[in-house]
């Protein structure tokens, strides 16, 4: 973002819009942005294996996709002078992109690391050398098995047996690395894609209880209200 923005919101939370900020967004995350004047910026959409290709093993920035959830999405504000820079390099981006340059993947691909290293410098996700990998890669794989399994499992337990540890040692793995429960990480899940239901379908409440693996309605409604305040209803009504 560059001007002319007031506030974005992801996934329903809202974080207030500076020139020079920088959001590293998942696909599939519902984003709402609010203008206070002409709006100046970029969207860069990029494949996971481009960015995996120029992230080098030494770069917290590749992690970000680690903390993209939990309250934790990675934003980074540059400097006036460092934004004009990264606006400079996206505007070239841009301009490759839309030329007939021999070669101008390998330029793209070159710009894109140059982007991704500055955002480094500036990334505000840090974790700690010890809590690098082996932990990480568990708790990355741990979320992985949430996001394609949450409305089937409900249970810190139930993952932990498909990945072959024991219960207690993943809620402590989680813990150290992620700085929330184990459990935290499945009820993000269900509320994040349970607000989405209400908010953008037509679906019954009913049917979006059973489709995030609850037994009955009452039973989600009940989990639903301790997770955010207020009923399904009374959220799809707000």
């Amino acid at each position: 973002m560059k001007n002319g923005f007031k506030s974005i919101s992801i996934d329903f939370g809202n974080f207030e819009a500076q020139p020079g900020s920088i959001y590293f967004i998942n696909p599939g995350t519902k984003i709402l942005l609010e203008y206070s004047g002409k709006p100046e910026g970029w969207i860069l959409k990029f494949s996971r294996n481009l960015f995996n290709e120029q992230i080098r093993e030494n770069l917290v920035i590749k992690d970000a996709d680690l903390f993209a959830s939990l309250g934790q999405t990675p934003k980074i504000i540059l400097s006036p002078k460092i934004g004009d820079r990264v606006h400079y390099i996206t505007e070239m981006i841009d301009e490759l992109i839309g030329s007939q340059i021999p070669n101008r993947e390998y330029a793209v691909a070159s710009l894109l690391k140059t982007l991704l290293i500055y955002c480094d410098s500036k990334c505000n996700i840090r974790i700690t050398r010890e809590n690098y990998s082996a932990g990480v890669k568990i708790v990355v794989l741990y979320k992985e098995q949430v996001s394609k399994n949450y409305h089937l499992n409900h249970k810190v337990s139930d993952y932990a047996k498909m990945m072959n540890i024991s219960t207690k040692y993943l809620s402590q793995v989680v813990k150290e690395v992620l700085g929330v429960t184990a459990k935290s990480v499945i009820d993000e899940q269900l509320v994040i894609h349970a607000r989405r239901e209400l908010k953008f379908s037509n679906c019954s409440i009913k049917e979006i209880a059973y489709s995030l693996g609850f037994s009955d309605p009452f039973h989600f409604s009940n989990y639903f209200k301790k997770q955010n305040g207020c009923s399904p209803s009374e959220y799809r009504s707000l």
